[in-house]
């Protein structure tokens, strides 16, 4: 964008932003996005006001709401790389990711780790193979440095718009109220962040393709899911109802708007380490109604948190001063962080494509023989 073009779209941005469009927003990330009339009732609003205004602000580009897998209850586990790139290597680290099959998101990152942040939602049963992998990509120089961990499920947090004034046009962050919240907030874990005791697959491939198009638009209805999967509008609602409702086998929605412009903006992916589970508990249950809060999950076995914050670069100093105090506070024991270049990000749906006979497939050996050939490839001018 030109900055004339950033100007305007930040106009038309907080235009968008008034008190009604707020709670809608609101009122999606908090209840059954797909039972609009319920969601209505509850947020006190016409349901085709909320029809017509949630419409609105997707086609407008300013709203996605797209469906959040339970990764546990697929068989999958989350896995998070963070990676340097080697001078020269950064178009070979990009597709060693993507030779994996099974990424979800990957971006540029910069910071402690300048080369690229990548998510995964990988087969339980191959975990060693993907850890191996990935030795194995730094050894041949895809990547100079990395950390590589498993998460729980990652769960976004619904916007909230209480620190924003409708009135003034401008947010009002409350950096003081939220250290005293985290160090009031309780100490038990809560159930979403503790460890899956399972990773047991309970879909079919008729419910992964109704599941991925779910991710894509988690609003779409029944008539279009039919389609997809190849089966009648009355066979995809018993699924949806029986299956996928029934199982538990989506987390939530992702109901995804920037709170405040990207122009003025930092998107960072934080790591915490804490002295305990106390500390992280307190810290995360003090997490699910803020703005600058994108989404967090729990590192399994570890007393580690994931979390991706979305702050004001006015603020940021602020925001790092709290966290500073939080440690001096001992709720924070070490944390690290990387920006994350939100133009350069990739995204893709489950990987149904590599789901037969009811089981996930990897082969290994081709992706290791793929990553050799990689390797072998003169590197490109640095830029």
């Amino acid at each position: 964008m030109s900055r004339l073009e950033d100007y305007e779209w930040m106009l038309r941005y907080l235009k968008m932003l008034d008190p009604i469009n707020a709670k809608i927003i609101e009122g999606l990330g908090k209840y059954d996005p797909r039972n609009l009339s319920s969601l209505a009732k509850k947020i006190g609003l016409p349901p085709t006001t909320v029809a017509f205004r949630a419409k609105k602000l997707m086609r407008e580009g300013f709203l996605r709401v797209g469906a959040k897998l339970n990764s546990s209850k697929l068989g999958l586990v989350k896995a998070v790389l963070i990676a340097d790139t080697n001078r020269g290597r950064a178009e070979m680290l990009l597709k060693a990711i993507e030779n994996t099959g099974y990424w979800t998101y990957i971006t540029r990152c910069y910071g402690r780790f300048n080369g690229f942040y990548a998510i995964s939602s990988f087969p339980f049963e191959y975990k060693k193979s993907l850890e191996d992998y990935f030795t194995m990509a730094n050894r041949l120089g895809a990547m100079s440095n990395y950390v590589f961990f498993w998460t729980t499920n990652i769960f976004d947090v619904a916007p909230n718009f209480d620190w924003f004034g409708f009135k003034t046009r401008a947010w009002n962050f409350a950096w003081q109220k939220w250290l005293s919240e985290v160090l009031r907030s309780s100490g038990q874990l809560p159930q979403r962040l503790t460890d899956p005791k399972s990773y047991e697959i309970e879909v079919d491939y008729t419910d992964l393709l109704i599941l991925k198009e779910l991710e894509k638009n988690g609003l779409e209805d029944f008539t279009q899911l039919a389609k997809v999967a190849k089966i009648t509008p009355q066979g995809v609602r018993h699924r949806f109802h029986q299956h996928v409702a029934k199982r538990d086998l989506i987390t939530g929605y992702e109901v995804s708007i920037f709170p405040y412009p990207l122009q003025v903006s930092d998107l960072c992916a934080f790591v915490f380490d804490f002295p305990n589970e106390s500390a992280l508990a307190k810290f995360a249950n003090s997490l699910v109604d803020k703005s600058f809060v994108m989404s967090y999950a729990k590192l399994v076995g570890k007393n580690s948190l994931l979390v991706h914050f979305y702050v004001l670069k006015t603020e940021f100093s602020n925001f790092m001063a709290s966290l500073n105090r939080l440690a001096e506070e001992e709720i924070i024991q070490d944390f690290f962080y990387v920006s994350l270049d939100v133009p350069s990000f990739k995204r893709q749906t489950v990987s149904y494509e590599y789901f037969r006979e009811d089981n996930w497939t990897i082969n290994h050996i081709e992706q290791v023989e793929e990553l050799t050939k990689l390797a072998a490839t003169p590197k490109s001018k640095a830029r």
